[in-house]
């Protein structure tokens, strides 16, 4: 046998070892982590989380916040894990698609107040409601949705009962009464100015992201033709007035960024910066009882600063509210957090966030799950770590 053909051999064995741990390497990682997961101990958390929007057979806007109790093995009190599908309080649908609803309002004050003794965290997570239409909203086309009475109640026995309360985005905006948003403000210590604003990657008349009601709107307010292209920003207030930004000529940076403080850095573990493409709302706040965690920030031209200085609007405004004291715990997410639903089969890996960025693209550029993983998930993980009831 001639040295030659050892030294083949041998380069061939190494070879094929080399390919069978770059092939197998992967597959341990995801082993090692779903065991991980397996063994990690479960928490009991009660959750009433209230949805009037989304009763697809999907539910796919349930996504982000199940993931979140899935992945930490935060369960019900019976030790059973949450469903996505019954697990909470909102709008119902069949399979013939009629509608039954099972919220608050069913409930009396006594059983109210025996919910909120019962429950630790109250999450408000979408409110806008269910339409006889598609394209009909805001209008006499809604069947149900919007913030009640018994939502309010309950919200004022979780807050005297010490609790934790998160809501999220258009709890505040129509179809909520302005009786129903006045009394959640008070008792939120944060007021909408009725602006919310969206970036879109193209303003482009023909792109397929952009709303038709968008340009309608615009020829409405300026009596002009909608004359805007490349990426921007668009702000709409709930009378009917909008503004467009546009990049270059308002902008500098198209992408709206949420700039995060010291307490968001240290306890929540969230980045410094994160580009936000979604919904959100402008809002003010009392000091006095509420903190800034984040903050949005827009890259504005001179002529763009000068837009919004007319329509009293800043070029930072509040991404996340806190009200966390020994009286009650409160967290306002001022954007649509949840909009993006993240693939629930990834919750059951252990760690799976740390690899976010080498699914989806790198830190820092935007990708499907980015947000989610860098943002969504640290924020409520440590919101919902806080909270354990000892096992029945």
């Amino acid at each position: 046998m001639s040295l030659s053909f050892v030294k083949q051999v041998r380069k061939r064995v190494f070879f094929g070892v080399l390919a069978g741990v770059i092939i197998l390497f992967p597959l341990v990682i995801l082993l090692i982590m779903k065991m991980s997961w397996k063994v990690t101990p479960a928490k009991m958390v009660n959750v009433a989380y209230l949805d009037k929007t989304d009763a697809s057979d999907e539910r796919l806007a349930h996504n982000a916040f199940f993931w979140v109790l899935q992945n930490q093995q935060i369960r019900k009190q019976d030790g059973t894990p949450y469903d996505k599908s019954n697990d909470y309080w909102g709008v119902f649908s069949d399979k013939t698609g009629n509608h039954r609803f099972n919220d608050f309002d069913q409930l009396s004050e006594l059983q109210l107040d025996s919910l909120s003794r019962q429950t630790d965290v109250l999450m408000f997570a979408d409110t806008y409601g269910v339409y006889a239409s598609e394209t009909e909203s805001e209008g006499s086309g809604l069947i149900y949705g919007g913030l009640s009475s018994s939502d309010i109640s309950l919200f004022r026995k979780m807050k005297k009962e010490g609790k934790t309360i998160i809501a999220e985005f258009n709890v505040l905006q129509a179809p909520t009464s302005r009786v129903s948003r006045r009394q959640f403000q008070e008792e939120a210590g944060i007021h909408w100015t009725g602006w919310t604003g969206k970036y879109f990657e193209s303003l482009n008349p023909e792109s397929e992201t952009l709303p038709a009601w968008v340009i309608h709107l615009y020829s409405e307010n300026y009596q002009e033709a909608w004359d805007f292209h490349g990426a921007g920003i668009i702000l709409v207030h709930e009378d009917g007035r909008m503004v467009v930004l546009s990049e270059k000529n308002d902008l500098n940076a198209a992408m709206p960024e949420i700039k995060t403080f010291a307490y968001g850095l240290n306890r929540l573990k969230l980045p410094p910066l994160q580009e936000f493409p979604y919904w959100f709302d402008v809002i003010e706040y009392n000091d006095s009882i509420n903190h800034a965690i984040s903050a949005y920030q827009l890259h504005l031209t001179d002529q763009g600063k000068s837009k919004l200085n007319q329509l009293g609007i800043s070029d930072r405004f509040p991404a996340i509210l806190m009200h966390q004291a020994p009286d009650y715990s409160f967290y306002y997410l001022c954007g649509d957090f949840s909009s993006k639903p993240v693939d629930l089969s990834t919750s059951r890996l252990k760690g799976i966030q740390h690899f976010s960025s080498i699914l989806k693209g790198r830190k820092g550029t935007f990708g499907e799950d980015e947000f989610f993983y860098r943002f969504y998930f640290p924020l409520m993980r440590n919101i919902m770590n806080k909270h354990n009831r000892p096992k029945p």
